[in-house]
């Protein structure tokens, strides 16, 4: 097993949003590896899904708010974060070739760039790539 992995905001975002389907399995994927990678985008699709939550799932927007601090300080103080600029040539091509969202493309080309597997939640890229953690 590597020791290093890239999480997707799907990850970082069901373990601090307490998601039950997917957190327990998410949080082990955190305590498993030693060196943790994510994109700078992460920030702005975290800060996404929690306006999602607080609007279209209307959880209280005080809860909403403090797991979208303790994700952001996740990111910020413990994941090695990547550039979405270093990878915007690689990202476009896999997401030609693959036909994912260059949002997508993106973390599958951190994960080729760090030679580390992407662990994601989302099934329908998780069946379009390779060295991919699924965790549902």
């Amino acid at each position: 097993m590597p020791d290093k992995v890239v999480l997707d905001s799907s990850v970082i975002a069901a373990v601090f949003f307490r998601e039950d389907d997917v957190a327990s399995k998410a949080e082990k994927i955190l305590e498993e590896f030693e060196i943790l990678y994510t994109l700078d985008l992460a920030i702005a699709e975290i800060t996404n899904i929690a306006w999602k939550k607080a609007v279209f799932e209307e959880e209280p927007a005080d809860i909403v708010e403090e797991g979208l601090s303790a994700c952001i300080e996740f990111v910020t103080f413990v994941c090695q974060i990547v550039t979405s600029a270093e990878l915007y040539d690689l990202a476009f091509k896999i997401a030609v070739e693959k036909r994912i969202t260059a949002y997508d493309a993106l973390f599958v080309a951190a994960s080729e760039r760090c030679d580390a597997p992407l662990a994601t939640a989302d099934r329908e890229l998780a069946r379009k790539i390779d060295n991919v953690i699924l965790v549902r």
